[in-house]
């Protein structure tokens, strides 16, 4: 039986998945650079080990409050449309294989232009307990255009920089 492995992690009270082979790293200790870079839900800059990295805001993204701001926030690094794109986390839940048959088709009353994001629809088993998480499709995050209006803003802090 074949097995996806995803990284889970915590937003507010919902867990979502990204494929792991997606996912670079994870970070705890970065400081945003607030500032406006050609896309809606883009949270700012982070300078991570010589590059630029652009933060965007999933809270935002999927219209959540910010309810435990203040706890302990991760980043996520995910490589998309050629560059990284950092990620806020609540928290990262753990990385997880994934049988084939737990992983289940958005059903297409969810499905349309806005949702385009979820990927699959995922059966875990937390403690014994299943739960329900969605995978997000991290390259389908933003249209073609916002993700080449942030890379070019990124190779313009970029170039400034130099």
């Amino acid at each position: 039986m074949a097995e996806t492995k995803y990284i889970v992690f915590q937003l507010d009270k919902y867990k979502y998945g990204i494929r792991l082979d997606i996912i670079k790293g994870i970070e705890n200790d970065y400081n945003i650079v607030p500032i406006p870079i050609g896309a809606d839900n883009m949270k700012g800059i982070i300078h991570l080990r010589g590059e630029i990295v652009p933060l965007f805001d999933l809270k935002k993204k999927f219209q959540m409050d910010y309810s435990m701001e203040g706890t302990e926030i991760q980043l996520l690094l995910a490589e998309t449309h050629g560059m990284k794109l950092g990620l806020e986390v609540d928290a990262v839940v753990g990385i997880l294989s994934i049988e084939e048959e737990d992983i289940k088709p958005v059903p297409a009353v969810i499905k349309n232009e806005e949702t385009d994001y979820i990927e699959n629809i995922i059966k875990i088993d937390c403690g014994g307990k299943p739960e329900i998480v969605l995978s997000v499709a991290i390259d389908n995050i933003m249209s073609d255009l916002d993700f080449e209006n942030v890379s070019r803003s990124i190779e313009d802090v970029s170039s400034e920089e130099e």
